[in-house]
């Protein structure tokens, strides 16, 4: 079965045939007649006739051009209705959170102070593609309210509407506790089941690390996972209210090299707060 590209240039092959003409070749027999289409009139059938060894004389006609505009204008319609449902079941299950749910890079508030960081995670967006290929990281740390949310959305949204890949957003607290429930005796799945949770996306949206400067075991947890995603060449993205030295010492200075590897980079969040 064609896919939508292959449907498209087959559709559009024919209409550059219905409309000029068949290209020559010799010892072939092409004509042309008035036709009447039931929906548009009258158009030009271009006839191509030759002859095939076995299987005798064959004929080639064409279509009304107008009848192929609509098909594939209604395979366009077709096409951009899936990836608009496609889209928003990936948004729904994304977890961005209300707030960000419509942000963008468009109508982020762009000032002095931030311009490095909104060109930086924009890059880091539209060079998506490399960024999968390769599995570079981001790590947006610094001062809170200073918009780290809102490019790490941006970036996630503009991944699901241009290339609809699966992106999940989270908090490190959410992971620790789901790997956590699985510690019980009759938890609905086990430990590795959970992991996958946050292995499986194309990107892995972690917020609020370091906040409450976790137990051990949730470091560990969350190492785990960050660690995998990085050998299985998954793109995640850490956000933090640390300053760039607390967060070093936080994952450790291993975490933060991996995740600047394959075009990967710390942004910091220097500025005041947006809040004040």
């Amino acid at each position: 079965m064609m896919n939508f590209a292959e449907k498209l240039e087959n559709l559009s092959k024919n209409l550059e045939t219905a409309t000029n003409g068949f290209i020559p070749r010799e010892g072939i027999s092409d004509e042309r007649r008035e036709q009447q289409c039931d929906k548009h009139g009258t158009f030009t059938q271009f006839i191509r006739t030759y002859s095939m060894p076995m299987l005798g004389v064959k004929q080639i006609k064409t279509d009304c051009p107008d009848c192929i505009k609509a098909e594939i204008e209604s395979l366009k319609l077709k096409e951009q209705q899936a990836k608009a449902s496609v889209i928003s079941v990936l948004k729904t299950t994304a977890g961005i959170p209300k707030r960000f749910s419509n942000v963008s890079f468009i109508n982020y508030e762009e000032t002095t102070a931030n311009t490095r960081a909104k060109r930086l995670c924009k890059a880091y967006a539209d060079k998506w593609l490399d960024r999968k290929e390769k599995g570079g990281g981001l790590i947006l740390c610094g001062k809170p309210g200073t918009g780290k949310n809102h490019l790490a959305c941006a970036i996630a949204n503009q991944v699901i509407e241009q290339h609809q890949h699966e992106v999940l957003i989270t908090t490190a607290l959410r992971i620790a506790r789901k790997i956590k429930s699985t510690w019980t005796k009759d938890a609905a799945e086990n430990e590795w089941e959970a992991m996958e949770t946050y292995i499986e996306p194309d990107l892995l949206v972690v917020d609020e690390i370091g906040v409450q400067f976790g137990s051990e075991a949730e470091k560990i947890i969350l190492f785990e996972i960050i660690n995998t995603r990085y050998e299985e060449m998954k793109p995640t993205i850490l956000i933090s209210n640390l300053s760039q030295d607390e967060l070093g010492q936080y994952v450790g200075e291993r975490i933060i090299d991996r995740m600047k590897e394959g075009g990967g980079a710390m942004v910091v969040f220097d500025w005041e707060s947006y809040r004040k």
